[in-house]
């Protein structure tokens, strides 16, 4: 890539935006700002790759400015930085603004120099590419429905047959890895618990083995660092809560049917979803026995 890539970090601390300057200054082209409109009025006239927003400023919330950058720079790469475990500005940071990494406050500066050579890859991997910039008509999706809850299956089914999407179902972790590896799914649809058996080790293979399948939350667990673990480690798409809202749902499927048709028009390296490997050793394993276990899917996805 011949252009630098350009951070633009956001902090009403003026103390905390030197630090990160001087720490990434060398590798980076790094731009900072202190009011998050000042941010917003900059994306739209200079080119920015990467955006790290502090949550809790005065003027406005990191959640409403990534929610805000997206609109008005989607190819920018959104990540928030907080120091407070709060689970409403993780689920709005990751339902409206489509964040790539939630890091926490103060930050541990290797992960956070990994986190941004992590997204300089994608940035430039991104600027090496062609972009496909006609409409692109809708066509049927495979949405995959990890679920045993009436309500959810009820919404989904509205969804398929609304759009002439096809609907699997599997009622256990391993009739899911069959039909991953048996057919071509776009969207997945679970719940954290299945059948008695946790689905996030699934969701965190999938991240790395089909980045382009799009995982979608539903679920009545309220754990933040839990949350936090599955947006940077499964790298889902949004987080619904249950008991589910119907419109909020809705529009979750909507959004989610949307972003695949648009990477359907792109070429394959054109993706924003880069996983982080899980910390714990057990989650590790587990994740590592599924990738095994979805060797037709990545076979199929690389032939």
């Amino acid at each position: 890539m011949s252009e630098p890539i350009r951070i633009l970090f956001v902090d009403d601390e003026e103390r905390i935006l030197r630090s990160l300057a001087l720490q990434f200054r060398r590798e980076y082209q790094v731009l900072t700002e202190s009011d998050p409109r000042r941010a917003l009025e900059r994306l739209k006239t200079e080119p920015v790759h990467i955006i790290v927003s502090d949550q809790r400023m005065p003027q406005m919330s990191g959640a409403e400015l990534l929610a805000q950058a997206q609109q008005i720079a989607p190819d920018t790469l959104r990540i928030l930085l907080t120091g407070y475990s709060d689970l409403d500005a993780a689920v709005e940071a990751l339902n409206s603004g489509g964040i790539f990494r939630y890091l926490t406050k103060p930050w541990d500066q290797q992960e956070m120099a990994f986190t941004l050579r992590q997204a300089a890859q994608i940035a430039a991997r991104q600027a090496q590419t062609v972009r496909v910039q006609a409409s692109v008509p809708a066509s049927a999706l495979t949405v995959l429905l990890l679920d045993n809850d009436a309500p959810t299956l009820d919404v989904v089914a509205e969804f398929c047959v609304a759009g002439a999407h096809r609907l699997l179902r599997a009622t256990s972790l391993r009739e899911a890895v069959e039909l991953l590896n048996a057919q071509p799914v776009d969207l997945l649809v679970s719940d954290l618990q299945l059948g008695g058996e946790d689905t996030a080790p699934l969701l965190k293979s999938l991240a790395q083995a089909h980045p382009r399948l799009l995982s979608l939350v539903v679920t009545p667990f309220s754990d933040t660092q839990a949350l936090l673990k599955l947006i940077n480690e499964a790298q889902i798409f949004r987080y619904l809560p249950k008991p589910i809202r119907r419109g909020l749902f809705e529009k979750g499927l909507q959004a989610a049917a949307e972003q695949v048709q648009l990477w359907r028009a792109q070429p394959a390296q054109v993706v924003t979803r880069l996983p982080q490997a899980p910390r714990d050793e057990r989650e590790r394993e587990k994740v590592g026995s599924l990738m095994g276990m979805l060797g037709r899917l990545r076979e199929r996805l690389i032939a």
